[in-house]
């Protein structure tokens, strides 16, 4: 969410509750972003959330610290998600960012300790994401930013690949790993074929990364990989509608 969406935000929300504290203010921004149970957790930690608007860490550098923790506690990752089909293809707006991370149980309380001053997590909620193989994520106090991660899967032959083929790009607050343009036009036809084929953003982004990357994608590699993953109708239709 850009400054200037988040000024509008807050003055509509001061002439809304004119006798509301800062901290009141940012309990209702935070609702209005993520609803009201995640703003509820947030506010119930006590931690700080009226630093201030022109103080507040941008997305590039909360995403930049992040990445920072991960190498220090030598978790892999590439970034995944609208954010990479941003750099990629066409801009459009993201509440969050999406990174693919390799992450075991033993590193469980290390990441729960790096990230627990400054984003809502918990110990449990990774735990039961990794048991279960399913997503988690975390959301950064002062500004309600999202970070969801995804736990690679040893049988998970899509990743595993994407992670052999990241590349380096700077986000704006320094390098990051992130996908490829192939691989995350992959990855958004596997999640738009998982999701009934109904997600208009998903498809959006595939063909997005396809008008902008063009000439320059592989398009061997993707239609190989898109026969092996069982996305070659999807991927020839992209292609197609993109021109």
């Amino acid at each position: 969410m850009g400054q200037l969406v988040k000024n509008l935000i807050f003055s509509g929300l001061r002439s809304q509750n004119p006798q509301a504290s800062e901290r009141e203010l940012y309990h209702q921004f935070h609702i209005r972003r993520l609803g009201r149970e995640p703003a509820d957790k947030i506010f119930a930690t006590g931690k700080s959330m009226s630093q201030g608007l022109e103080g507040e860490m941008t997305e590039p550098q909360i995403i930049a610290s992040v990445i920072q923790q991960l190498d220090h506690l030598k978790i892999p990752y590439f970034i995944s998600g609208g954010i990479a089909s941003i750099i990629y293809g066409e801009p459009r707006l993201t509440n969050d960012a999406d990174l693919v991370i390799r992450i075991f149980p033993f590193h469980i309380p290390k990441f729960v300790q790096a990230f627990g001053g400054e984003f809502v997590i918990s110990a449990e909620a990774v735990q039961a994401a990794l048991f279960s193989r399913r997503a988690f994520n975390m959301i950064h106090v002062n500004t309600a930013f999202k970070i969801d991660f995804y736990p690679i899967s040893d049988d998970d032959d899509l990743e595993i690949d994407a992670f052999a083929r990241r590349r380096l790009h700077d986000i704006g607050a320094g390098e990051a790993w992130v996908a490829s343009a192939e691989d995350v036009i992959l990855a958004k036809l596997r999640w738009f074929r998982r999701g009934g084929e109904a997600s208009e953003t998903q498809w959006r982004d595939v063909l997005g990364v396809l008008k902008v990357q063009g000439e320059s994608l592989d398009f061997a590699y993707l239609s190989a990989q898109a026969q092996r993953f069982g996305l070659k109708d999807l991927f020839d239709q992209a292609r197609e509608d993109a021109g």
